[in-house]
């Protein structure tokens, strides 16, 4: 908390490259996730709807768990989530870097200036989204 994240650069599943220091002066929340993880899978539209309604002010990035037991790619294609995709396939980007574990859904949210204002294990729903994205907006 109050710290920025080392910088990183990342594939996405649609081909483009997502680099956190290019969203400076954005707020970034970045969501840990695995396709067996079933909250995960229950929070993933609440944050494709809030990238929606704020896209020009947030990144998002949804890091999928190096451990990969599904095709993921497949998972999403008819799911019709907006947000930018990944996976940590060896755990050492990401995860690492915000320090993900197994348990999961994990988020991670940034202020303009890219400080860590929240980092925690647990689900979210659209009205903590909007409180941690106000949170974060002003300072």
């Amino acid at each position: 908390m109050g710290e920025q994240l080392e910088d990183f650069s990342v594939k996405c599943i649609d081909g483009t490259d997502f680099t956190l220091s290019e969203y400076r002066g954005k707020v970034v929340m970045i969501n840990l996730w695995a396709t067996w993880c079933g909250p995960c899978v229950e929070e993933l539209p609440y944050f494709s709807d809030f990238y929606a309604a704020h896209g020009d002010d947030v990144a998002i990035l949804a890091c999928h768990s190096p451990f990969v037991t599904d095709d993921v790619e497949s998972f999403l294609k008819d799911k019709g989530w907006e947000i930018p995709f990944t996976v940590d396939e060896d755990g050492e980007g990401v995860f690492r870097i915000t320090g993900g574990s197994n348990t999961l859904p994990q988020t991670i949210v940034l202020n303009r200036s890219g400080e860590v204002i929240y980092n925690e294990i647990r689900s979210v729903n659209p009205q903590m989204l909007e409180k941690l994205y106000e949170q974060a907006a002003e300072e």
